[in-house]
């Protein structure tokens, strides 16, 4: 089992990447007001954004960490592949239960339309499921997964500002304020940790996941040799 230290030091550069991000959000909503932050955030606007950005929040949705895991098991990497699934369904089960101890209005419920004109029709909800975001969560928790299982780790940062630009198109599409996406992403870096953690411990049928995992790479290295 690795331990927390040298988890953190193998991947430094997701992590000193993550953790500035959480000093910034915590400056953002320190010095201005919720949706103080929320409009300051959402100084501009146009149509093509507006595309990019529907298009795109989707990379932090439950079918986009479907498709990661289904894209892994073709390439027979099988064993990060079932981490972001319980990624996704502790994040999200998380996700959940907060969502209904802690009913907060979203943006628009909030601002009204009278308050904001940035809100974009079909796209914009409204209610009180605000806080968190789980969209973040799924987002930060695949991230990190992805991160943990790269040798590259300087294609960690790719992961990190995918992730974070995914919390950002929360914010523009007007379905999150900033808490909620900096709670979300605590949310979803920390079930990653934990399953990350928890499978390391390595059950019988990870363990032969594992093995499987490391028979064909090292087959695929001495084709390639």
């Amino acid at each position: 089992m690795q331990k927390p230290g040298k988890i953190f030091s193998d991947n430094w550069n997701f992590f000193l990447g993550y953790f500035l991000f959480l000093f910034l959000c915590i400056i953002t909503f320190s010095f201005s007001s919720k949706t103080g932050s929320f409009i300051w955030l959402n100084f501009y606007h146009n149509k093509m954004l507006d595309w990019f950005f529907i298009v795109y929040t989707n990379v932090g949705d439950g079918l986009f960490a479907i498709a990661i895991f289904l894209l892994l098991l073709l390439l027979r990497r099988p064993l990060p592949g079932w981490e972001i699934v319980f990624t996704f369904l502790l994040s999200g089960l998380i996700a959940q239960i907060v969502k209904n101890i802690f009913p907060m209005p979203r943006p628009k419920t909030l601002l009204g339309d009278s308050g904001y004109s940035h809100f974009i029709d079909g796209v914009t909800h409204v209610g009180n499921a605000s806080f968190p975001s789980g969209h973040s969560a799924t987002a930060f928790g695949v991230a990190l997964i992805l991160s943990l299982f790269e040798k590259n780790k300087k294609r960690s940062m790719l992961y990190f500002f995918a992730a974070v630009l995914v919390g950002y198109s929360r914010v523009y599409l007007g379905q999150h304020f900033v808490q909620d996406v900096f709670f979300g992403s605590i949310i979803g870096v920390v079930s990653a940790l934990i399953v990350y953690i928890t499978i390391d411990n390595k059950p019988i049928w990870l363990r032969k996941m594992k093995a499987r995992e490391m028979q064909y790479q090292s087959t695929n290295n001495s084709k390639i040799n």
